[in-house]
């Protein structure tokens, strides 16, 4: 159903947020590949904390026990320690105003849907105004996932999150991973000697070695992986055998402001990843420029904490949005709550660093 705003003095009928969840559905979607890759599953938790040792992705041994004497329960004295580890809480608001740019695909599936008026192509006043609530949502809804993309690539890279802001007080999350597995080449990828090939079996056998997994992914920017692929060693073991039957690499320059793959050596699919955000006008990378890891996890989950606005009952909600009306400053306000935490199902399943090249 509508919801009914004052606006110059007259009652305007805009969509409520029933509606606009069903608009924002049919968006282009923002790009979160990296959460995706590494992150794909989802828990909602409807507490204030993640209970981390409760979600352990470790699998229990069953007990010996004869077939004449009872069951056994698993001992929950010796259950792995709980920690309970507060989310990231969200809250960005935005005020409504009316939409001059207009997505012309976008208006013909609102007309389609029975959103905007059918019988001109003119836009009303009203469909401006609910034009520029959806871009509001979505602008709410994208901050979201690109917080959250955030905190999964400060994860990777440093294993741990540091969540702090001026109205947030510091929360510094680390999972334990191994000190070893923070890992700097003993010859950076840029300088002469270098041996990026047996780097990445140091890292893979580091990994093994801690329980972290076998590795899957390699994960590093465009120009560390020029180094990889030129390395003589590499050559040696994977391109030359291969010289006219099957190169193991994909042929492409890289350049992309999305992931790129590679191809793949040992099982080990390779990607890069050169994407920026804008932070505070400027253009700043998701993992930095001299980053290689390699990483063995990736089944981590995002865990959606309950939301603490009185109207969402306590929920554990992707987003929780709500919009009002206020006398000062005059204005259609749209809020949007949410409380996730990326959680790795292996707190040893990354090897790698930032200092690979200058």
């Amino acid at each position: 159903m509508a919801q009914t705003f004052q606006v110059n003095n007259a009652p305007m009928e805009l969509l409520d947020i029933g509606e606009l969840t069903m608009v924002h559905q049919s968006y282009k979607p923002l790009d979160t590949w990296l959460l995706d890759k590494f992150f794909p599953n989802q828990r909602g938790i409807p507490l204030d904390k993640v209970p981390v040792g409760e979600l352990s992705a470790s699998i229990d041994v069953a007990p010996l026990v004869a077939p004449h004497l009872p069951g056994r329960p698993f001992d929950a004295k010796t259950a792995v320690k709980v920690d309970h580890i507060l989310p990231a809480y969200l809250k960005p608001k935005n005020q409504v105003t009316q939409s001059n740019n207009f997505d012309l695909a976008l208006i013909n599936k609102l007309r389609q849907a029975g959103f905007l008026a059918t019988g001109s192509q003119v836009l009303s006043e009203q469909d401006k105004w609910i034009l520029g609530q959806i871009e509001t949502v979505q602008r709410n809804r994208n901050s979201v996932d690109n917080r959250k993309v955030l905190m999964a690539a400060e994860y990777l890279t440093t294993g741990k999150m540091v969540l702090e802001s001026d109205d947030y007080t510091k929360n510094e999350v680390s999972y334990g991973r191994h000190a070893s597995l923070a890992y700097s080449p003993t010859t950076a990828w840029d300088q002469a000697n270098a041996t990026p090939y047996r780097d990445v079996k140091t890292m893979a056998q580091r990994i093994i070695d801690n329980g972290g997994g076998t590795p899957k992914t390699l994960l590093l920017s465009n120009k560390n992986w020029g180094y990889l692929k030129n390395d003589p060693e590499i050559k040696t073991e994977y391109v030359k055998p291969n010289s006219g039957i099957n190169i193991p690499f994909t042929q492409t320059m890289g350049i992309s402001d999305g992931p790129v793959f590679h191809g793949a050596f040992d099982n080990i699919e390779i990607w890069t990843l050169d994407a920026t955000y804008n932070l505070n006008g400027t253009a700043t990378r998701y993992i930095p420029s001299g980053y290689v890891g390699l990483i063995a996890d990736v089944s981590g989950f995002v865990a959606q904490c309950q939301i603490k606005h009185l109207e969402a009952a306590g929920q554990p909600l992707d987003y929780f949005d709500v919009q009002w009306q206020e006398k000062d400053p005059s204005a259609i306000q749209v809020l949007t709550e949410s409380a996730p935490l990326p959680v790795p199902s292996n707190k040893n399943g990354v090897c790698g660093g930032t200092a690979f090249s200058a």
